[in-house]
């Protein structure tokens, strides 16, 4: 291209933009008009540029956003830069994973990894793109996130969440098939992990009454007896119904930890040295003598004779689930 025709064509590409700020190069981008990109680019258009609004979009956000891979490959390919400043790569970044753009788009998210796009950057919400991709249940962009990439699969929120947590309170649908790849990729992964509210994944997909995936917690070792910093257990939670509570406690077949703890876990009142300490053997809850005064045999455990349970698995044990 001789050199005047290329300073027209800078001109035309660079410092041309509609009312909406947005430039040639946005416009081909939203229109997924592949060819007029590829030419764009040939001829230099800025592959940086952000649209003049509030959003600031990127022609690669752009690209996410319809989710053209071919467009995306030629913009990482040809220049788009995420180096220039560690304020703008976190920002680019942060907004590439977490503006809900990828819409389960594996095959996008994976150009984005191959590409050291990273991850792990976080929204204003301290959310990363696993903690986003889980909460909208996008179950192949958590496959590509978790096989593909070194993401921080156990990182907190503000709220003091990991993927986990979000993953039980957001539950969808197909909550399992996500679960069932955290455990595939993180046999080790910690079920019972604490929120900022003294939460575990269980109690808080219980609340949520997404039974399949209590189930599946319940199967991995999550725990029935913990209680939050509020005082609030799957035991006292306000659920419509406690058939789901019924089920769990008819599920479990060991004897599961004990729980230690300052207060008993039904009537609140503080242990001291009047006051001791016992167990539910079923469920594990901690108990004063009072809450766990009924005796039973707990056959499934082994135990023949007969020892101390709480009011709800007596029920339970003598009654069956409902």
């Amino acid at each position: 291209m001789c050199p005047a025709l290329y300073s027209m064509s800078y001109v035309f590409v660079h410092l041309q933009f509609d009312s909406k700020g947005r430039n040639f190069l946005h416009l081909a981008i939203q229109n997924v008009d592949v060819e007029t990109v590829l030419f764009l680019i040939g001829v230099s258009a800025n592959v940086n540029s952000r649209i003049q609004d509030s959003s600031h979009r990127t022609p690669l956000h752009l690209a996410v956003s319809v989710r053209s891979e071919i467009i995306v490959r030629h913009l990482v390919r040809f220049g788009f830069s995420l180096a220039a400043e560690s304020m703008m790569r976190t920002s680019i970044v942060k907004q590439l994973y977490t503006w809900r753009l990828l819409n389960n788009s594996a095959v996008i998210i994976s150009v984005l990894l191959e590409n050291r796009i990273g991850p792990d950057a976080m929204d204003e919400r301290g959310n990363n793109a696993l903690h986003v991709a889980v909460q909208c249940g996008h179950v192949e962009a958590v496959r590509a996130l978790l096989t593909e990439s070194s993401i921080n699969a156990e990182a907190y929120n503000a709220r003091g969440q990991n993927p986990l947590h979000i993953l039980s309170q957001y539950a969808k649908d197909n909550a399992v098939a996500i679960f069932e790849l955290f455990r595939q990729s993180m046999p080790e992964y910690p079920i019972n992990a604490l929120d900022a509210d003294e939460n575990i994944a269980l109690f808080l997909a219980y609340t949520n009454g997404a039974a399949r995936l209590c189930r599946e917690l319940l199967k991995a070792g999550g725990s029935l007896a913990t209680i939050n910093r509020h005082g609030v257990s799957i035991f006292n939670a306000q659920v419509p119904t406690k058939k789901l509570l019924y089920t769990l406690l008819d599920m479990l077949n060991a004897e599961p930890q004990w729980i230690d703890g300052p207060v008993c876990h039904e009537c609140t009142i503080k242990f001291s040295v009047k006051t001791r300490k016992h167990h539910c053997r079923h469920c594990g809850r901690l108990l004063c003598a009072k809450c766990s005064a009924k005796q039973i045999p707990i056959i499934k455990y082994d135990l023949t004779k007969p020892v101390r349970v709480c009011d709800v698995c007596f029920e339970m044990l003598t009654s069956g689930a409902r």
